[in-house]
């Protein structure tokens, strides 16, 4: 049982980060501290992780599903196209004691036949694949009612996926800034952190 957000950081501090990322997929583990933030605030403010079944789309290393699986969700189904990030996520739920209650599947999610209660998702932000992140959107929220989904910063993202959220029969209900600091990952990265602006949203299907 966890009793606070710090005791969930340092959980998370231990989940391990990708190996060789690949940058076709935008792979990044979240900062333990932000990961354990942005699920602290879900379950505190919403009560939408506790008791309830979750699905971690582009779930990676495993971070945000076990964070669920640690705050007592009753099921979490990670799903990431990349077997190596699985076969992590997979170690890291056993050794933290929640694999009864965590599945970690291969797949791509536009493919996905699933239903859950909430979707919780770091997903591509489209920038070296036009339209990843629209396709992330679109799988949530036919998957569950109620999506939380990171994104790239900035005010010409923001009206893009509060109007692509309307048109595809969803409303985004609330919207939390982040920053989001990371250590080198990719070649091009050369400063000591790489430091970018991202947007945590909550989007509900309408008439929920």
């Amino acid at each position: 049982m966890i009793s606070s957000k710090s005791e969930l950081e340092i959980k998370l501090e231990k989940i391990e980060k990708f190996e060789n990322p690949k940058l076709i997929l935008e792979q990044y583990r979240l900062p333990a501290p932000l990961a354990a933030e942005i699920l602290w605030y879900i379950q505190i403010r919403f009560r939408d992780i506790a008791g309830n079944i979750i699905a971690d789309l582009g779930c990676g290393t495993g971070i945000l599903g076990i964070g669920c699986a640690l705050l007592n969700a009753n099921y979490v189904i990670g799903v990431d196209i990349d077997r190596n990030a699985i076969n992590k996520a997979r170690k890291a739920s056993i050794e933290f004691e929640v694999s009864d209650r965590i599945d970690f599947i291969i797949g791509d999610i536009k493919n996905l036949n699933l239903k859950a209660d909430v979707v919780i998702q770091n997903p591509p932000f489209g920038v070296r694949k036009k339209g990843a992140d629209r396709n992330f959107i679109i799988a949530g929220l036919r998957i569950a009612p109620k999506v939380y989904s990171i994104h790239k910063g900035g005010e010409q993202v923001r009206r893009f996926i509060i109007k692509f959220v309307e048109q595809i029969g969803g409303k985004v209900v609330e919207e939390v800034p982040l920053k989001i600091k990371l250590p080198p990952s990719y070649h091009f990265h050369k400063k000591k952190f790489h430091v970018f602006e991202a947007c945590l949203y909550r989007i509900v299907r309408e008439g929920k």
